[in-house]
C-alpha cells in the first residue's frame, strides 16, 4: 500500500481500495451538517465559497454512514479513531458510532472537549466554546496509547518543593519528584488559531496543529499509518510528516489538494513526486464540466502553471497569471509583486461555458489593454466562429496575442506528461 499519498476524490471511493486493517490511526473532521456558508481565503489568496450543507441530521448520517464501515474496516486492531465534530451533531454521531456493527459502546474510550476562546456576539445562549472528539479503539484493550502529560505550574512545583519524604525505620529518604507533570485529561485547552499566526491559512474550519500533534502522538509510533478521510487544508498529514509517521490524505476538492501540496512543500520541505504524491486529480473533460465554477478556474489555471487571481469576486477580466520560469525561481521581495519586482506575466481568462463567444473575447482584450498586456490565454470547452474571428482580427488590427486554449488540449497535454 502506498502512503504519504494524497487522493483527490470521494473518500467513500478511494477507501474501498485501502486494505482491511491496514491503517493504524484515523482522524476525520468531516462536514458537521451546520447549515452554514463559509468563505475561504486560500495561501493562494484565492476568494472562494464553499458549503458544508445537509438537508437535514439524517441526510448526514446516510452520507457518513458508509463512510465510517470503511474507516472501520481498514483500521488495525491496534488503532484508534477520532472522529472531531460539534454541537450539531457530536449527539447523533455517537449513536452511530456505538451500534455494534461499527465501533460499537464497549469501544468508546473518551468525549473529548476541545476547549477555546474567541469573539462571539450571541445573546440567546451560553458562549459556545468548545469542539467534540469521539476516541474509539478498533479493539479496546489492543489499542496503542501514549500518555499526554501536562508540565506543573510554577505554584504547584513550588508547593512541592521539588522532592518528597519517606521514612523507612530509621532512616529518612528524600527524593525529587518526577518532572513529567500532570497527566492530561479529556479537556484541551487549545487555542484557535489567530488572524496573526504563522501557520493560518484562511481555512474557515482548519484545526490548530498543536490538537493534531497531541492525537498523533497519543495513539500512534513512528513509522505508523495516519490517514484522514476528509482532509480539507492537511493538517493532519502536515503533523504526521513531522512526527515521522507515514501518512494518507483525502480530499473531494482539487483546490485542496494543491493547497496540501504547497503547505507539504513551505511546512515540511519536501518535494511533490518525490517525497509525496497527489493522485486522482481530474483527468477527463466530462469531470471538469461538473466542477463548480472557482474549482474549474482554480483548476485551468493550475494546470497551465499559473496562479490564480487573488480575488474571484470581481476579476476585472483576469483569473489568473502565468510567469516565465525564470522569473517563478526569482526570490519573492518584501512589498512587491508576487515575483519580486518582475512585471512579465500573461494574464489567463477561464470561461466554463459550453462555448465561448465572441463578447466574451472582447471582454478579455479590454482587460489585457487595461494592464497593458500584448499576449493573453483564454480558456474555454469550445471557441464559436465569431470568436475565433475576433481574436485573429485583434492579432491583426491591434498586435493583441490572445492563444485560445481548450479543455481537451489540456487534459491531453496532461496526459501526455504523465506518459513521460
Amino acid at each position: 500500500m502506498e502512503t504519504n499519498v494524497i487522493y483527490c476524490g470521494d473518500c467513500l471511493i478511494k477507501l474501498k481500495e485501502i486494505p482491511d486493517e491496514s491503517i493504524d490511526l484515523i482522524y476525520i473532521d468531516p462536514p458537521f451538517s451546520s447549515n452554514r456558508n463559509y468563505v475561504a481565503f486560500w495561501q493562494e489568496q484565492e476568494k472562494r465559497h464553499f458549503e458544508d450543507r445537509f438537508e437535514n441530521v439524517r441526510a448526514y448520517l446516510n452520507y457518513m454512514e458508509p463512510r465510517i464501515k470503511e474507516l472501520y474496516r481498514i483500521l488495525s486492531p491496534k488503532g484508534s479513531f477520532y472522529y472531531h465534530c460539534d454541537w450539531h451533531a457530536s449527539h447523533y454521531i455517537k449513536m452511530l458510532l456505538d451500534r455494534d456493527d461499527l465501533f460499537g459502546y464497549s469501544n468508546f474510550l473518551n468525549e473529548i472537549v476541545w476547549h477555546y476562546r474567541r469573539w462571539t456576539g450571541s445573546a440567546q445562549n451560553f458562549l459556545r466554546m468548545h469542539d467534540t472528539i469521539l476516541f474509539y479503539a478498533k479493539e479496546k484493550g489492543k489499542h496503542r496509547f501514549n500518555p499526554a502529560f501536562t508540565n506543573y505550574t510554577k505554584k504547584s512545583l513550588a508547593r512541592k518543593q521539588h522532592y518528597h519524604t519517606r521514612i523507612k525505620g530509621d532512616d529518612v529518604y528524600v527524593t525529587s519528584i518526577s518532572p513529567t507533570g500532570v497527566k492530561e485529561n479529556d479537556v484541551w485547552d487549545i487555542p484557535v488559531i489567530n488572524s496573526q499566526a504563522k501557520e493560518r491559512l484562511g481555512y474557515p474550519t482548519q484545526k490548530p496543529l498543536a490538537l493534531l500533534d497531541r492525537i498523533i502522538k497519543a495513539s500512534s509510533n513512528e513509522g505508523d499509518i495516519v490517514l484522514d478521510a476528509f482532509c480539507g487544508c492537511g493538517t493532519t498529514i502536515i503533523s504526521a510528516q513531522l512526527l515521522k509517521r507515514q501518512w494518507i490524505g483525502i480530499d473531494v476538492s482539487p483546490t485542496s489538494c494543491r493547497v496540501m501540496a504547497k503547505r507539504l512543500q513551505d511546512s515540511c520541505g519536501i518535494t511533490e513526486g518525490i517525497d509525496f504524491w497527489i493522485k486522482d486529480l481530474p483527468k477527463t473533460v466530462e469531470e471538469l464540466r461538473i466542477y463548480p465554477a472557482f474549482e474549474f478556474q482554480n483548476w485551468a489555471v493550475n494546470a497551465l502553471g499559473g496562479v490564480p487571481n487573488k480575488i474571484r469576486v470581481r476579476d476585472k477580466g483576469i483569473d489568473g497569471k502565468l510567469y516565465p520560469i525564470e522569473d517563478i525561481k526569482k526570490e519573492k521581495k518584501e512589498g512587491l509583486d508576487l515575483f519580486g519586482d518582475i512585471d512579465r506575466y500573461i494574464p489567463i481568462q477561464v470561461k466554463r461555458t459550453d462555448q465561448v463567444g465572441r463578447p466574451d473575447i472582447e471582454n478579455f482584450e479590454v482587460a489585457m489593454k487595461r494592464d497593458k498586456r500584448e499576449k493573453g490565454i483564454f480558456i474555454g470547452f469550445d471557441f464559436s466562429r465569431d470568436a475565433l474571428q475576433e481574436i485573429r482580427r485583434a492579432e491583426r488590427e491591434e498586435s493583441l496575442l490572445i492563444e485560445p486554449k481548450t479543455v481537451s488540449q489540456i487534459v491531453e497535454d496532461q496526459l501526455d506528461k504523465s506518459l513521460l
